[in-house]
C-alpha cells in the first residue's frame, strides 16, 4: 500500500496456497514488483512478512480465534499489531511492553466490515437464492485435523436433511479434498455445498450457524442469531455446545424455539471481541497507519528478534 495526503494506492500479493485465489483489484507479482512499488506499508493476514520489504508491516489476523495457539506468538516480523476489540488489546499491550519492539491499534477486523450494513433475514435469503420460508442452517467447519467436526457429524447432518430445513455447507479452503467429496455425495434441494470465497453473505442468510472451533462462530456474534458448536474449548457460552452427534437435532430444535436464549453471554463475547458495528475497521487501519507514519513512534521501538530460520522460509517462498 501507498498513502499521500491525497490518496492511497494498493496492491495485492499471493504466496503460498492463496496463489490460486482469484482477487479484485490490482496484482503485483514478483518480488521485483513489490520493491519496484516501493509500499508504504504491508498488511497481511498471516503471521509472517518479508521482512526485506520496505514499508510498514502490519497484522491485521486472519480471524477472532485469539485462544487458538499461536495466536500470541510475537514473531519479530511486524511493527503494527491492529487488534479487533479489548481482549485481544490487553494482551498485545502486555506483550507490547514486554518486547518494545511493535505498536498495538485496535481497529476492529476489516473483514467485517461489510457486516454493518443491516438487512432482513428474508431479504438476505432471496439474494442467495434460498427459500425465505424455510429455516438455513450454515455449516462452517474449521479445517485443522486436532479440532474439525466434518468427519464427526456428516452421518447425522444426512439424517436431518428430512427434517425440511435448507442445509450451506461453507468448507474452509484448506479443508481435505476428501472431506468434501464426502458432503458432496449429500447435495440435494435441501443440502449445497457453496463455493463463494465470501462467507459473509451466507451468515446472513442463516437462521442457525452449526460449527466447532472455527473463527466463524465470534464473526457470526454479529448477527446475534443461534450458535451450535460441537466440541468447542473456549467460550462454550455463545451458544450450546454439544459433544455427541446426535444431539445435533435436539440443539436445532431448541435454537429454533428460542433463538434468544444466549442472547446476553453472545452480547458479552462480541464486546470483549469485536465491539465495531459502524463497518469502520478497514478506515481505522489505514489512519493508523498514516498517523504512525507521520510520528517517530517507530523510532522508538527496541530491535525485533532476529528469527532466521522463518526468514529464510520466506525468502525461499518469494524469491523462488
Amino acid at each position: 500500500m501507498y498513502c499521500d495526503k491525497n490518496s492511497i494506492e494498493y496492491f495485492w500479493y499471493k504466496a503460498g496456497d492463496a496463489q490460486n485465489i482469484s482477487l479484485k483489484g490490482p496484482c503485483l507479482f514478483s518480488n521485483d514488483d513489490v520493491l519496484g512499488f516501493k509500499p508504504d506499508a504491508v498488511i497481511v493476514p498471516g503471521n509472517v512478512v518479508p521482512d526485506f520489504w520496505p514499508g510498514l508491516k502490519v497484522q491485521i489476523f486472519h480471524g477472532l480465534c485469539e485462544e487458538k495457539r499461536g495466536h500470541y506468538d510475537i514473531t519479530g516480523f511486524f511493527d503494527l499489531y491492529c487488534t479487533s476489540g479489548p481482549e485481544m488489546t490487553d494482551k498485545f499491550e502486555i506483550l507490547k511492553k514486554q518486547y518494545g519492539s511493535f505498536l498495538v491499534k485496535e481497529t476492529g477486523w476489516p473483514k467485517l466490515d461489510p457486516m454493518c450494513v443491516r438487512k432482513s433475514l428474508s431479504d438476505a435469503k432471496i439474494e442467495q437464492g434460498l427459500d425465505p420460508s424455510k429455516i438455513t442452517i450454515l455449516y462452517a467447519p474449521t479445517f485443522s485435523k486436532r479440532y474439525t467436526s466434518s468427519s464427526d457429524l456428516i452421518n447425522e447432518i444426512k439424517i436431518l436433511q428430512n427434517k425440511g430445513w435448507q442445509w450451506i455447507a461453507k468448507f474452509h479452503d484448506l479443508e481435505q479434498i476428501e472431506i468434501i467429496q464426502e458432503y458432496k455425495k449429500l447435495s440435494s434441494d435441501q443440502f449445497n455445498i457453496v463455493q463463494d470465497l465470501d462467507i459473509l453473505p451466507w451468515m446472513y442468510a442463516a437462521d442457525i450457524l452449526l460449527t466447532d472451533t472455527s473463527s466463524v462462530a465470534y464473526e457470526f456474534l454479529q448477527l446475534n442469531r443461534p450458535i451450535i458448536t460441537y466440541r468447542a474449548f473456549a467460550r462454550k457460552g455463545k451458544g450450546i455446545d454439544i459433544t455427541n452427534p446426535e444431539n445435533i437435532y435436539g440443539a436445532l430444535v431448541r435454537s429454533i424455539e428460542d433463538p434468544n436464549e444466549f442472547k446476553t453471554p453472545r452480547k458479552e463475547y462480541l464486546d470483549d471481541l469485536h465491539p465495531y458495528s459502524d463497518g469502520k475497521s478497514s478506515e481505522r487501519v489505514i489512519k493508523g497507519i498514516e498517523n504512525i507514519l507521520k510520528s517517530t513512534e517507530l523510532s522508538q521501538l527496541k530491535p525485533k528478534s532476529m528469527n532466521w530460520y522463518r526468514k529464510r522460509q520466506i525468502r525461499k517462498l518469494v524469491l523462488k
